[in-house]
């Protein structure tokens, strides 16, 4: 049976945790930025971890997720703020936490299958993708927003997926989260002045430092996650469930701040050729995602990653988080199903990506 309050603001919700949200989105949108202007590529959380399904992976795009992935279990024991998964004993009955595990791996399936048949998740399509002004994203970030709002409105995720006391009670005030953001940023941004120094002054071979580069970028960005409270799924659906009473609009600020860096950064990058952002500055060449026309799929997909973010909470960053800072069978399930509704999604997509390959031929 549906269950609906009256409108009115979480308790969770206060200035602190607005700073924390925004920090946090001030340290992805500093990664996105830094790691486009030195590699030249774009990122995509949801495309990196695609990557993984190639018979060969690129090896940068694993020393990234590694990274994320590295900052998990980091972060858990410096700065908290996570949490455990399962909830805890006392929260949930045995048969309860079955329901649970049953509603995290549909979530999980759907978003992996989601992210791929859509070409993008919440750092693709938001971070990325608006900031160029890309007609796809602006159509697929609406729409996976409105449908993860509608399925955790109407399947009651913030009851499902309830606060964490103990998550509760290791929230840093926000100095601490920006003292740790500036020195996780500190520290990527001494990467890359030390790659360029070696690339372009000494002349030096800095293939195996881009790697380096790529687990540092992973890292500061899997800190950018915890810090902005993206690694809590119980944080997550109450900004998407609306129908809980206790809505928490701290989310909103993660995407606003990172914009706030990303999207002046992507519009001089695609508009002034002749700047210093006329290549990138580690050599090769821009990597930007070519134009294509908004269809059925990135429609379809945008819905259904949404339908699966606002079951289980978790998009594919986060996921990488909580790997191995809150291990479990209910993270490792999601994380499962989420490889698992990529590889149907990439299958699924075969056919078309041959039609356009013919065509282009």
């Amino acid at each position: 049976m549906l269950s609906f309050h009256p409108f009115a603001i979480s308790r969770m919700f206060f200035p602190e945790s607005a700073a924390d949200a925004a920090i946090g989105g001030l340290l992805l949108g500093l990664t996105v930025v830094l790691r486009t202007v030195l590699t030249g590529q774009v990122l995509g959380i949801a495309g990196i971890t695609r990557g993984l399904l190639a018979r060969r992976p690129a090896t940068p795009k694993v020393a990234f997720l590694l990274g994320i992935t590295l900052a998990g279990p980091l972060l858990a024991a410096t700065y908290g703020s996570m949490e455990p998964m399962p909830p805890l004993p006392s929260m949930v009955s045995a048969s309860t936490r079955v329901i649970l595990l049953a509603r995290l791996i549909a979530g999980g399936f759907l978003v992996g299958f989601g992210t791929v048949l859509g070409n993008g998740c919440t750092s693709g399509h938001g971070l990325t993708g608006l900031a160029r002004l890309s007609p796809r994203s602006w159509v697929a970030v609406p729409t996976f927003m409105v449908s993860a709002a509608a399925i955790a409105t109407v399947t009651g995720s913030s009851s499902a997926l309830p606060p964490n006391p103990i998550a509760e009670g290791e929230v840093q005030d926000w100095p601490v989260a920006a003292a740790s953001a500036a020195a996780v940023a500190a520290g990527l941004l001494l990467c890359g002045i030390c790659l360029l120094v070696m690339h372009h002054h000494l002349g030096l071979d800095i293939s195996k430092g881009k790697l380096v580069l790529e687990l540092c970028s992973g890292m500061v960005f899997g800190c950018g996650l915890v810090i902005s409270g993206m690694a809590r799924p119980s944080k997550v659906v109450a900004f998407l469930d609306l129908g809980s009473g206790a809505w928490d609009p701290s989310l909103a600020f993660v995407m606003a701040s990172a914009l706030l860096l990303t999207f002046p950064f992507f519009q001089i990058l695609e508009r002034s050729t002749a700047s210093p952002l006329h290549n990138p500055w580690l050599g090769a060449a821009w990597e930007l995602p070519k134009t294509s026309p908004v269809d059925i799929h990135l429609v379809l997909g945008s819905v259904l990653f949404g339908f699966g973010w606002g079951l289980c909470g978790m998009c594919p960053g986060p996921l990488w988080v909580l790997l191995l800072a809150r291990p479990s069978v209910e993270v490792m399930s999601v994380w499962l199903a989420m490889l698992a509704g990529m590889g149907v999604a990439v299958v699924v997509k075969q056919p078309q990506q041959q039609q356009q390959q013919q065509q282009q031929h």
